[in-house]
Protein backbone atom coordinates (compact mmCIF):
# COMPACT_ATOMS: atom_id res chain seq x y z
CA UNK A 1 0.00 0.00 0.00
CA UNK A 2 2.77 2.41 0.90
CA UNK A 3 4.50 1.57 -2.39
CA UNK A 4 1.35 2.49 -4.36
CA UNK A 5 1.02 5.78 -2.47
CA UNK A 6 4.64 6.60 -3.11
CA UNK A 7 4.23 5.93 -6.85
CA UNK A 8 1.12 8.18 -7.06
CA UNK A 9 2.92 10.88 -5.14
CA UNK A 10 5.86 10.73 -7.56
CA UNK A 11 3.55 10.94 -10.56
CA UNK A 12 1.76 13.96 -9.00
CA UNK A 13 5.03 15.77 -8.37
CA UNK A 14 6.22 15.14 -11.94
CA UNK A 15 2.95 16.49 -13.37
CA UNK A 16 3.15 19.50 -11.02
CA UNK A 17 6.67 20.30 -12.11
CA UNK A 18 5.68 20.03 -15.77
CA UNK A 19 2.70 22.33 -15.25
CA UNK A 20 4.80 24.76 -13.18
CA UNK A 21 7.48 24.84 -15.88
CA UNK A 22 4.87 25.70 -18.52
CA UNK A 23 3.42 28.45 -16.33
CA UNK A 24 6.86 29.81 -15.58
CA UNK A 25 7.65 29.96 -19.29
CA UNK A 26 4.29 31.59 -19.95
CA UNK A 27 4.83 34.16 -17.22
CA UNK A 28 8.34 34.91 -18.46
CA UNK A 29 7.01 35.33 -22.00
CA UNK A 30 4.31 37.73 -20.78
CA UNK A 31 6.87 39.72 -18.81
CA UNK A 32 9.17 39.91 -21.84
CA UNK A 33 6.31 41.08 -24.09
CA UNK A 34 5.31 43.75 -21.58
CA UNK A 35 8.89 44.95 -21.28
CA UNK A 36 9.23 45.10 -25.06
CA UNK A 37 5.97 47.02 -25.41
CA UNK A 38 7.07 49.48 -22.75
CA UNK A 39 10.39 49.99 -24.52
CA UNK A 40 8.61 50.44 -27.84
CA UNK A 41 6.21 52.98 -26.37
CA UNK A 42 9.10 54.98 -24.93
CA UNK A 43 10.95 54.75 -28.24
CA UNK A 44 7.94 55.93 -30.24
CA UNK A 45 7.40 58.74 -27.78
CA UNK A 46 10.98 59.86 -28.35
CA UNK A 47 10.74 59.39 -32.13
CA UNK A 48 7.58 61.45 -32.25
CA UNK A 49 9.67 64.45 -31.24
CA UNK A 50 11.52 64.30 -34.57
CA UNK A 51 8.49 64.90 -36.75
CA UNK A 52 5.27 66.75 -37.21
CA UNK A 53 1.67 65.87 -38.07
CA UNK A 54 1.34 63.13 -40.64
CA UNK A 55 5.09 62.56 -40.54
CA UNK A 56 4.96 61.26 -36.99
CA UNK A 57 5.00 57.71 -35.73
CA UNK A 58 7.02 55.15 -37.61
CA UNK A 59 7.90 57.61 -40.40
CA UNK A 60 10.02 59.46 -37.88
CA UNK A 61 11.97 56.26 -37.30
CA UNK A 62 13.79 56.91 -40.58
CA UNK A 63 15.63 59.87 -39.13
CA UNK A 64 16.84 57.93 -36.12
CA UNK A 65 17.80 54.95 -38.29
CA UNK A 66 19.69 57.31 -40.60
CA UNK A 67 21.68 58.61 -37.63
CA UNK A 68 22.39 55.05 -36.55
CA UNK A 69 23.52 54.16 -40.07
CA UNK A 70 26.01 57.02 -40.36
CA UNK A 71 27.25 57.09 -36.77
CA UNK A 72 25.82 54.39 -34.49
CA UNK A 73 27.87 55.59 -31.53
CA UNK A 74 25.73 58.72 -31.37
CA UNK A 75 22.38 56.93 -31.41
CA UNK A 76 20.41 56.50 -28.22
CA UNK A 77 17.22 57.41 -26.39
CA UNK A 78 16.58 60.31 -24.09
CA UNK A 79 16.84 64.05 -24.39
CA UNK A 80 19.59 65.89 -26.25
CA UNK A 81 22.58 63.64 -26.75
CA UNK A 82 25.91 65.40 -26.99
CA UNK A 83 28.18 63.68 -29.45
CA UNK A 84 31.64 62.40 -28.74
CA UNK A 85 34.67 64.20 -30.09
CA UNK A 86 34.59 61.87 -33.06
CA UNK A 87 31.04 62.82 -33.91
CA UNK A 88 31.74 66.51 -33.97
CA UNK A 89 28.35 68.06 -33.21
CA UNK A 90 25.42 67.90 -30.89
CA UNK A 91 22.71 65.57 -32.13
CA UNK A 92 19.21 66.15 -30.82
CA UNK A 93 16.79 63.36 -31.65
CA UNK A 94 14.19 66.02 -32.37
CA UNK A 95 14.07 69.10 -34.53
CA UNK A 96 13.41 72.67 -33.62
CA UNK A 97 9.92 73.87 -34.50
CA UNK A 98 11.59 76.42 -36.79
CA UNK A 99 12.71 73.52 -39.00
CA UNK A 100 9.19 72.38 -39.84
CA UNK A 101 9.18 71.18 -43.44
CA UNK A 102 12.98 71.05 -43.72
CA UNK A 103 13.87 68.34 -46.27
CA UNK A 104 15.44 65.02 -45.35
CA UNK A 105 19.14 65.64 -45.99
CA UNK A 106 20.39 62.64 -44.01
CA UNK A 107 22.38 61.34 -47.00
CA UNK A 108 24.47 64.53 -47.11
CA UNK A 109 27.29 65.41 -44.72
CA UNK A 110 27.91 69.16 -44.61
CA UNK A 111 31.53 70.10 -43.87
CA UNK A 112 31.92 73.70 -42.68
CA UNK A 113 35.40 75.25 -42.84
CA UNK A 114 36.36 78.28 -40.78
CA UNK A 115 39.36 79.75 -38.95
CA UNK A 116 39.92 80.41 -35.26
CA UNK A 117 40.23 84.15 -35.93
CA UNK A 118 36.67 84.27 -37.31
CA UNK A 119 34.90 81.27 -35.78
CA UNK A 120 33.08 83.20 -33.06
CA UNK A 121 31.88 85.86 -35.48
CA UNK A 122 30.76 83.57 -38.31
CA UNK A 123 29.73 80.19 -36.88
CA UNK A 124 26.95 81.20 -34.44
CA UNK A 125 24.51 82.35 -37.14
CA UNK A 126 24.88 78.98 -38.90
CA UNK A 127 24.26 77.12 -35.64
CA UNK A 128 21.11 79.19 -35.11
CA UNK A 129 19.79 78.65 -38.65
CA UNK A 130 20.35 75.84 -41.14
CA UNK A 131 22.70 73.69 -39.02
CA UNK A 132 20.06 73.19 -36.33
CA UNK A 133 17.84 71.63 -39.01
CA UNK A 134 20.42 69.05 -40.15
CA UNK A 135 19.94 66.65 -37.22
CA UNK A 136 23.69 66.41 -36.65
CA UNK A 137 24.64 65.69 -40.26
CA UNK A 138 27.50 68.19 -40.25
CA UNK A 139 31.06 68.61 -39.01
CA UNK A 140 32.86 71.84 -38.13
CA UNK A 141 36.54 72.34 -38.97
CA UNK A 142 38.94 75.14 -38.17
CA UNK A 143 42.67 75.62 -37.55
CA UNK A 144 42.20 75.13 -33.82
CA UNK A 145 40.22 72.60 -31.78
CA UNK A 146 37.49 74.35 -29.80
CA UNK A 147 34.09 73.91 -28.24
CA UNK A 148 31.64 76.60 -29.34
CA UNK A 149 28.21 76.62 -27.68
CA UNK A 150 28.49 72.88 -27.04
CA UNK A 151 29.54 72.02 -30.61
CA UNK A 152 32.91 70.48 -31.32
CA UNK A 153 35.10 72.35 -33.79
CA UNK A 154 37.87 70.09 -35.07
CA UNK A 155 41.44 71.13 -35.78
CA UNK A 156 41.72 70.35 -39.49
CA UNK A 157 45.52 70.78 -39.36
CA UNK A 158 46.16 68.38 -36.49
CA UNK A 159 47.52 65.68 -38.80
CA UNK A 160 49.70 67.92 -40.98
CA UNK A 161 53.31 66.72 -40.90
CA UNK A 162 55.14 68.15 -37.90
CA UNK A 163 58.15 68.87 -40.11
CA UNK A 164 55.92 71.19 -42.15
CA UNK A 165 54.14 72.80 -39.20
CA UNK A 166 57.36 73.43 -37.29
CA UNK A 167 59.40 74.92 -40.14
CA UNK A 168 56.86 76.63 -42.40
CA UNK A 169 56.08 80.30 -41.77
CA UNK A 170 52.50 79.73 -42.96
CA UNK A 171 51.88 78.10 -39.58
CA UNK A 172 52.97 81.04 -37.43
CA UNK A 173 49.35 82.04 -36.76
CA UNK A 174 48.48 78.40 -36.04
CA UNK A 175 51.10 78.13 -33.29
CA UNK A 176 50.29 81.59 -31.93
CA UNK A 177 46.56 80.83 -31.59
CA UNK A 178 47.06 77.38 -30.13
CA UNK A 179 49.49 78.76 -27.57
CA UNK A 180 47.34 81.73 -26.63
CA UNK A 181 46.03 81.52 -23.02
CA UNK A 182 43.45 84.27 -23.64
CA UNK A 183 41.10 85.28 -26.46
CA UNK A 184 42.56 84.70 -29.95
CA UNK A 185 42.03 88.27 -31.12
CA UNK A 186 44.20 89.57 -28.32
CA UNK A 187 47.12 87.31 -29.25
CA UNK A 188 46.56 88.24 -32.91
CA UNK A 189 46.53 91.97 -32.20
CA UNK A 190 49.00 93.76 -34.46
CA UNK A 191 49.26 90.92 -36.97
CA UNK A 192 47.79 90.80 -40.48
CA UNK A 193 45.35 88.03 -39.60
CA UNK A 194 43.61 88.13 -42.98
CA UNK A 195 46.86 87.52 -44.86
CA UNK A 196 48.10 84.89 -42.39
CA UNK A 197 44.74 83.11 -42.30
CA UNK A 198 44.62 82.95 -46.10
CA UNK A 199 48.08 81.35 -46.28
CA UNK A 200 47.14 78.81 -43.61
CA UNK A 201 43.74 77.99 -45.10
CA UNK A 202 45.14 76.23 -48.17
CA UNK A 203 46.37 73.28 -46.09
CA UNK A 204 42.91 72.46 -44.75
CA UNK A 205 40.89 71.07 -47.66
CA UNK A 206 42.48 67.67 -48.09
CA UNK A 207 42.83 67.07 -44.35
CA UNK A 208 39.17 67.99 -43.78
CA UNK A 209 38.14 65.53 -46.48
CA UNK A 210 40.37 62.75 -45.17
CA UNK A 211 39.29 63.16 -41.57
CA UNK A 212 35.61 63.56 -42.40
CA UNK A 213 35.62 60.31 -44.37
CA UNK A 214 37.36 58.51 -41.51
CA UNK A 215 34.78 59.83 -39.04
CA UNK A 216 31.65 59.46 -41.22
CA UNK A 217 32.28 57.02 -44.09
CA UNK A 218 28.70 56.14 -45.01
CA UNK A 219 27.19 59.26 -46.59
CA UNK A 220 26.18 59.53 -50.23
CA UNK A 221 27.45 63.10 -50.56
CA UNK A 222 30.07 65.25 -48.84
CA UNK A 223 29.36 68.97 -49.24
CA UNK A 224 32.26 71.35 -48.49
CA UNK A 225 31.48 75.01 -47.72
CA UNK A 226 32.97 78.05 -45.99
CA UNK A 227 31.29 80.04 -43.23
CA UNK A 228 30.35 82.79 -45.70
CA UNK A 229 28.36 80.32 -47.82
CA UNK A 230 24.60 79.81 -47.61
CA UNK A 231 23.06 76.51 -48.74
CA UNK A 232 19.45 76.17 -49.85
CA UNK A 233 18.71 72.59 -48.81
CA UNK A 234 15.30 72.49 -50.53
CA UNK A 235 17.07 73.18 -53.83
CA UNK A 236 19.93 70.81 -53.03
CA UNK A 237 17.60 67.93 -52.20
CA UNK A 238 15.52 68.66 -55.31
CA UNK A 239 18.62 68.12 -57.44
CA UNK A 240 20.55 65.28 -55.78
CA UNK A 241 18.10 62.47 -56.69
CA UNK A 242 19.11 62.86 -60.35
CA UNK A 243 22.82 62.40 -59.60
CA UNK A 244 24.22 58.96 -58.74
CA UNK A 245 26.49 58.98 -55.65
CA UNK A 246 27.86 55.61 -56.71
CA UNK A 247 29.54 57.30 -59.68
CA UNK A 248 32.67 59.41 -59.49
CA UNK A 249 31.51 63.01 -59.07
CA UNK A 250 33.33 66.20 -58.11
CA UNK A 251 30.83 69.02 -58.61
CA UNK A 252 30.97 72.77 -58.04
CA UNK A 253 31.33 76.19 -59.62
CA UNK A 254 34.05 75.51 -62.17
CA UNK A 255 36.65 78.25 -62.52
CA UNK A 256 40.15 78.41 -63.96
CA UNK A 257 43.59 79.28 -62.68
CA UNK A 258 45.21 79.97 -66.02
CA UNK A 259 44.06 76.89 -67.89
CA UNK A 260 43.74 74.67 -64.82
CA UNK A 261 40.12 73.97 -63.78
CA UNK A 262 39.07 73.95 -60.13
CA UNK A 263 35.84 74.05 -58.14
CA UNK A 264 35.56 77.38 -56.33
CA UNK A 265 35.73 76.72 -52.60
CA UNK A 266 33.59 79.61 -51.42
CA UNK A 267 30.76 78.58 -53.72
CA UNK A 268 30.90 75.08 -52.23
CA UNK A 269 31.62 71.73 -53.89
CA UNK A 270 30.30 68.18 -53.54
CA UNK A 271 32.12 64.86 -53.61
CA UNK A 272 30.19 61.66 -54.16
CA UNK A 273 30.75 58.67 -51.89
CA UNK A 274 32.33 56.85 -54.84
CA UNK A 275 34.92 59.63 -55.19
CA UNK A 276 35.59 59.77 -51.46
CA UNK A 277 36.11 56.01 -51.37
CA UNK A 278 38.48 56.26 -54.33
CA UNK A 279 40.41 58.94 -52.49
CA UNK A 280 40.56 57.48 -48.98
CA UNK A 281 39.21 53.94 -48.56
CA UNK A 282 41.95 51.66 -47.27
CA UNK A 283 44.52 54.47 -47.44
CA UNK A 284 46.37 56.49 -44.80
CA UNK A 285 48.34 59.69 -45.01
CA UNK A 286 46.77 60.96 -48.23
CA UNK A 287 46.85 64.53 -46.98
CA UNK A 288 50.45 64.23 -45.83
CA UNK A 289 51.54 63.46 -49.41
CA UNK A 290 50.60 67.03 -50.26
CA UNK A 291 51.64 68.96 -47.14
CA UNK A 292 54.94 70.13 -48.64
CA UNK A 293 53.65 70.82 -52.20
CA UNK A 294 50.81 72.91 -50.74
CA UNK A 295 53.31 75.55 -49.60
CA UNK A 296 53.86 76.42 -53.27
CA UNK A 297 50.14 76.70 -54.02
CA UNK A 298 48.17 79.91 -53.70
CA UNK A 299 44.80 78.55 -52.64
CA UNK A 300 43.14 75.59 -50.97
CA UNK A 301 40.48 75.00 -53.62
CA UNK A 302 43.06 74.95 -56.42
CA UNK A 303 45.29 72.59 -54.44
CA UNK A 304 42.31 70.33 -53.74
CA UNK A 305 41.56 70.13 -57.47
CA UNK A 306 45.17 69.14 -58.11
CA UNK A 307 44.90 66.41 -55.48
CA UNK A 308 41.60 65.09 -56.87
CA UNK A 309 43.07 65.07 -60.37
CA UNK A 310 46.21 63.24 -59.20
CA UNK A 311 44.33 60.67 -57.13
CA UNK A 312 41.24 60.06 -59.28
CA UNK A 313 41.76 61.66 -62.70
CA UNK A 314 38.66 63.82 -62.14
CA UNK A 315 38.21 67.47 -63.03
CA UNK A 316 35.27 69.42 -61.58
CA UNK A 317 31.83 69.26 -63.18
CA UNK A 318 30.34 72.72 -63.58
CA UNK A 319 27.15 73.38 -61.61
CA UNK A 320 27.19 77.16 -62.15
CA UNK A 321 25.02 79.21 -61.70
CA UNK A 322 23.11 76.86 -59.38
CA UNK A 323 26.27 76.72 -57.28
CA UNK A 324 27.77 80.20 -57.53
CA UNK A 325 30.00 82.86 -56.01
CA UNK A 326 27.44 85.67 -55.68
CA UNK A 327 24.70 86.80 -53.32
CA UNK A 328 21.45 88.74 -53.86
CA UNK A 329 22.94 92.22 -54.06
CA UNK A 330 25.93 91.21 -56.23
CA UNK A 331 24.03 89.06 -58.73
CA UNK A 332 23.54 90.38 -62.24
CA UNK A 333 19.93 89.56 -63.08
CA UNK A 334 19.37 89.08 -66.80
CA UNK A 335 17.52 87.05 -69.38
CA UNK A 336 18.54 83.38 -69.51
CA UNK A 337 19.16 82.94 -65.77
CA UNK A 338 15.92 84.30 -64.36
CA UNK A 339 14.33 80.92 -63.54
CA UNK A 340 17.45 78.98 -62.65
CA UNK A 341 17.41 77.44 -59.15
CA UNK A 342 20.03 78.28 -56.53
CA UNK A 343 21.83 75.92 -54.17
CA UNK A 344 24.53 78.21 -52.78
CA UNK A 345 25.19 81.91 -52.34
CA UNK A 346 28.64 83.18 -51.37
CA UNK A 347 30.16 86.12 -49.47
CA UNK A 348 27.06 86.30 -47.30
CA UNK A 349 27.43 87.90 -43.88
CA UNK A 350 25.54 86.93 -40.72
CA UNK A 351 22.60 89.24 -41.38
CA UNK A 352 22.23 87.96 -44.94
CA UNK A 353 22.38 84.31 -43.82
CA UNK A 354 19.67 85.05 -41.28
CA UNK A 355 17.50 86.76 -43.92
CA UNK A 356 17.90 83.92 -46.42
CA UNK A 357 17.05 81.33 -43.77
CA UNK A 358 14.02 83.37 -42.66
CA UNK A 359 12.89 83.57 -46.30
CA UNK A 360 13.03 79.79 -46.73
CA UNK A 361 11.54 79.17 -43.30
CA UNK A 362 8.57 81.45 -44.08
CA UNK A 363 7.63 79.11 -46.92
CA UNK A 364 8.37 76.13 -44.63
CA UNK A 365 11.19 74.99 -46.93
CA UNK A 366 8.47 73.78 -49.30
CA UNK A 367 10.15 74.64 -52.59
CA UNK A 368 13.47 75.34 -54.20
CA UNK A 369 14.51 78.96 -54.62
CA UNK A 370 15.30 80.57 -57.95
CA UNK A 371 17.20 83.64 -59.05
CA UNK A 372 13.79 85.27 -59.61
CA UNK A 373 12.82 84.52 -55.98
CA UNK A 374 15.99 86.18 -54.73
CA UNK A 375 15.40 89.24 -56.90
CA UNK A 376 11.77 89.60 -55.76
CA UNK A 377 12.63 89.23 -52.08
CA UNK A 378 15.99 90.97 -51.70
CA UNK A 379 16.48 93.39 -54.61
CA UNK A 380 13.30 94.74 -56.20
CA UNK A 381 12.25 97.00 -53.32
CA UNK A 382 15.69 98.62 -53.06
CA UNK A 383 16.02 99.92 -56.62
CA UNK A 384 15.64 103.67 -57.13
CA UNK A 385 15.82 106.20 -59.95
CA UNK A 386 19.00 107.35 -58.22
CA UNK A 387 20.94 106.54 -55.05
CA UNK A 388 23.87 108.54 -53.67
CA UNK A 389 27.02 106.95 -52.25
CA UNK A 390 26.23 103.74 -54.06
CA UNK A 391 27.98 101.54 -56.63
CA UNK A 392 25.70 99.25 -58.67
CA UNK A 393 28.54 97.94 -60.83
CA UNK A 394 27.38 99.33 -64.19
CA UNK A 395 30.36 98.78 -66.47
CA UNK A 396 29.32 97.48 -69.90
CA UNK A 397 30.54 100.75 -71.41
CA UNK A 398 32.38 103.78 -69.95
CA UNK A 399 32.28 107.45 -70.85
CA UNK A 400 35.26 109.53 -69.68
CA UNK A 401 37.59 112.38 -70.64
CA UNK A 402 40.98 110.96 -71.51
CA UNK A 403 42.54 114.42 -71.34
CA UNK A 404 41.25 115.24 -67.87
CA UNK A 405 43.19 112.60 -65.92
CA UNK A 406 44.92 109.24 -66.12
CA UNK A 407 42.80 106.12 -66.15
CA UNK A 408 43.55 102.45 -65.74
CA UNK A 409 43.87 100.07 -68.66
CA UNK A 410 40.62 98.26 -67.81
CA UNK A 411 38.75 101.59 -67.76
CA UNK A 412 40.22 102.72 -71.07
CA UNK A 413 39.39 99.38 -72.69
CA UNK A 414 35.68 99.89 -71.94
CA UNK A 415 35.58 103.55 -72.90
CA UNK A 416 33.51 104.51 -75.94
CA UNK A 417 35.33 107.19 -77.96
CA UNK A 418 33.72 107.53 -81.36
CA UNK A 419 30.30 108.37 -82.73
CA UNK A 420 29.07 109.87 -79.45
CA UNK A 421 25.64 111.42 -79.08
CA UNK A 422 25.12 114.74 -77.31
CA UNK A 423 24.11 112.91 -74.11
CA UNK A 424 27.11 110.57 -74.32
CA UNK A 425 29.54 113.51 -74.65
CA UNK A 426 28.18 114.99 -71.39
CA UNK A 427 27.80 111.69 -69.49
CA UNK A 428 31.14 111.78 -67.60
CA UNK A 429 30.63 115.28 -66.20
CA UNK A 430 27.95 114.53 -63.57
CA UNK A 431 25.55 111.94 -62.25
CA UNK A 432 22.69 113.80 -63.93
CA UNK A 433 24.50 113.63 -67.25
CA UNK A 434 25.21 109.93 -66.79
CA UNK A 435 21.54 109.29 -66.06
CA UNK A 436 20.53 111.16 -69.22
CA UNK A 437 22.94 109.09 -71.30
CA UNK A 438 21.35 105.90 -69.96
CA UNK A 439 17.81 107.10 -70.57
CA UNK A 440 18.70 108.04 -74.15
CA UNK A 441 19.55 104.41 -74.98
CA UNK A 442 16.57 102.06 -75.04
CA UNK A 443 18.42 98.96 -73.79
CA UNK A 444 20.14 100.67 -70.83
CA UNK A 445 18.85 99.39 -67.47
CA UNK A 446 21.15 101.19 -65.04
CA UNK A 447 23.97 103.71 -64.68
CA UNK A 448 26.77 104.68 -62.30
CA UNK A 449 28.83 107.87 -62.07
CA UNK A 450 32.09 107.92 -60.11
CA UNK A 451 35.31 109.91 -60.25
CA UNK A 452 34.63 111.34 -63.72
CA UNK A 453 33.51 108.04 -65.25
CA UNK A 454 29.98 107.22 -66.35
CA UNK A 455 29.26 103.49 -66.62
CA UNK A 456 26.14 101.96 -68.18
CA UNK A 457 24.72 98.43 -68.05
CA UNK A 458 22.50 96.95 -70.74
CA UNK A 459 19.80 94.33 -70.18
CA UNK A 460 20.95 93.44 -66.68
CA UNK A 461 20.13 94.49 -63.12
CA UNK A 462 22.48 94.65 -60.16
CA UNK A 463 21.84 96.19 -56.75
CA UNK A 464 25.47 96.61 -55.68
CA UNK A 465 27.04 98.10 -52.55
CA UNK A 466 27.14 101.22 -50.45
CA UNK A 467 30.38 103.19 -50.73
CA UNK A 468 31.97 105.85 -48.58
CA UNK A 469 30.54 109.27 -49.34
CA UNK A 470 33.70 111.39 -49.62
CA UNK A 471 34.53 114.01 -52.19
CA UNK A 472 32.54 116.35 -54.42
CA UNK A 473 29.74 115.56 -56.86
CA UNK A 474 32.19 114.47 -59.57
CA UNK A 475 34.25 112.06 -57.47
CA UNK A 476 31.50 110.61 -55.25
CA UNK A 477 29.71 107.51 -56.45
CA UNK A 478 26.07 107.70 -57.48
CA UNK A 479 23.95 105.02 -59.15
CA UNK A 480 20.50 104.69 -60.61
CA UNK A 481 18.09 102.38 -62.38
CA UNK A 482 15.62 102.95 -65.20
CA UNK A 483 12.64 101.69 -63.22
CA UNK A 484 10.08 101.78 -66.03
CA UNK A 485 12.21 99.59 -68.29
CA UNK A 486 13.20 97.24 -65.48
CA UNK A 487 9.64 96.73 -64.26
CA UNK A 488 8.45 96.09 -67.83
CA UNK A 489 11.24 93.55 -68.35
CA UNK A 490 10.47 91.77 -65.07
CA UNK A 491 6.76 91.53 -65.97
CA UNK A 492 7.68 90.03 -69.34
CA UNK A 493 9.69 87.25 -67.64
CA UNK A 494 6.52 85.92 -65.98
CA UNK A 495 6.49 83.07 -63.49
CA UNK A 496 8.96 80.21 -63.48
CA UNK A 497 7.03 77.07 -64.39
CA UNK A 498 9.13 75.59 -67.17
CA UNK A 499 11.20 72.46 -66.68
CA UNK A 500 14.81 73.18 -65.88
CA UNK A 501 17.58 70.79 -66.88
CA UNK A 502 20.21 70.73 -64.15
CA UNK A 503 23.78 71.40 -65.34
CA UNK A 504 24.89 68.04 -63.84
CA UNK A 505 22.58 65.01 -64.05
CA UNK A 506 22.83 61.25 -64.38
CA UNK A 507 19.07 60.95 -64.97
CA UNK A 508 18.18 63.75 -67.43
CA UNK A 509 14.55 62.66 -67.67
CA UNK A 510 13.99 63.97 -64.15
CA UNK A 511 14.34 67.68 -64.76
CA UNK A 512 13.54 70.39 -62.24
CA UNK A 513 10.16 72.12 -62.52
CA UNK A 514 8.44 74.81 -60.47
CA UNK A 515 4.99 73.86 -61.82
Amino acid sequence: MSAILARHRLQFLMRYKAISSKWRRAIMFIVAVCASMSFLMLTLKQISRTCYGSSCGFLGLGEVLSVFKHDPARCGLGSNITSSAAAGSRLPLYRDEACRGFPDASNVLLLVKTGASEAYSKLPVHLLTMLKCLAGNFLLFSDMAEDIAGYTVHDSLETVLSTVKDTNGDFDIYHRQNGCPIAHEQCNDGYDVGYEGWNLDKYKNVHIAERAYAMRPNYDWYFFIDTDTYVSFPTLMEWLPVVDPNKLHYIGHKKYSGTFPFAHGGSGYLMSKATMRHLFLGKTGVGNKYDEPTERSCCGDIMWSEIVLNETGLTPENMWPVINEFKPRTFSYYDGQWCQPLITLHHVNGEEINDLYAFERKQQFAKSITIKDVYDRFVANHLRESRSDWDNGSEDVYYLDREAKSYGESELDKAKTGDLSAQEREAHKSSAGCKEACYSQEDCFQWRHRDGICGLAYGKIRLGDAVKGDGDEVTRSSSGWHMERINKWVDEQGSCHETYEWPVMDEPRNGYSRA
